[in-house]
């Protein structure tokens, strides 16, 4: 079969469409990056893209919400401690008015001195975190101890998950920390010492330094069952972190072009496509010339 001026041509033309294509797809690589930008060009990649993109979001979201818990956790860790100086004072105090030396206004004047210690107590029982108060269970919104330094909120755990059906406790414990669900009554214990002082009640007083040592290592545990619970959450974050790079990884492979391949494409490609626009100008010029 002879091939035509007109049939040549034609073919050119759909060569260099052809190259357009080709030339066009390979600019769009280069340019971003992305092997798959588009359903269409790797179904398959495409929906692992999608599958793996919901997954790095919703462990972004579970790494935010672990490492707030977990700064809270801290914030809780470092409160107790101080509650624990405080009880260390106290007890102190304590030995110091046991003293059968000390005479009543002496002991009148350091029944103020447990009084604020008190209400430092009170007010580190209330600290508030990022997520509300920290010692109020599940009930974060308003102070855990009233004003008489008794316990108004909840011991609920706040559970989080930690991994995929993996939850632990993100928030401290106020009521073993500081009330007689942990063993003593901190609050009440503090003010039946300062009114033992106040009164000059020495039994009372020899008393509290059994109340005030039994407090401090009730402030200790719950300061070192904080202190894990933390560790925790900063642990998970880590391995969270670690798995989210894993999926970032998968997801760049599956999506993203090798820049050397891609440039190599498009220098390709671009060639392709000038010696199409060169054959197609000689087949124009040539039917020209034989019209």
């Amino acid at each position: 079969m002879r091939i035509t001026d007109k049939m040549a041509l034609d073919a050119a033309r759909q060569g260099q469409s052809r190259a357009v294509r080709q030339f066009t797809e390979a600019s769009r690589v280069a340019s971003s990056g992305l092997r798959v930008n588009a359903p269409s060009d790797d179904p398959v990649a495409w929906s692992m893209k999608v599958r793996q993109e919901a997954q790095l979001e919703r462990m972004d979201n579970r790494t935010r919400t672990l490492s707030r818990a977990g700064s809270d956790l801290n914030t809780a860790e470092s409160v107790l401690a101080s509650a624990g100086d405080l009880l260390e004072e106290a007890r102190a105090l304590a030995v110091q008015a046991a003293n059968g030396s000390i005479d009543a206004q002496t002991r009148l004047n350091m029944s103020g001195q447990i009084t604020a210690l008190r209400d430092s107590l009170l007010g580190l029982a209330n600290t508030r975190g990022s997520n509300g108060y920290l010692f109020g269970g599940t009930a974060t919104a308003a102070a855990p101890f009233n004003a008489a330094g008794v316990f108004t909120a909840n011991d609920t755990p706040v559970a989080l998950e930690v991994a995929d059906g993996v939850t632990t406790r993100a928030n401290a414990s106020g009521a073993t920390a500081f009330t007689v669900a942990g063993g003593r009554d901190l609050m009440a214990d503090l003010q039946a010492f300062a009114t033992a002082l106040s009164t000059n009640n020495l039994v009372g007083i020899q008393g509290a330094i059994g109340t005030m040592e039994a407090g401090h290592r009730q402030l200790v545990t719950a300061q070192v069952t904080t202190g894990i619970a933390a560790e925790r959450l900063h642990s998970s974050v880590e391995v969270t972190s670690g798995a989210m790079l894993s999926v970032t990884t998968a997801r760049a492979n599956a999506i993203e072009a090798d820049a050397l391949e891609a440039f190599t494409s498009l220098s390709l490609t671009r060639a392709g496509y000038e010696r199409s626009i060169a054959i197609t100008r000689e087949l124009l010029q040539v039917s020209s010339v034989t019209r």
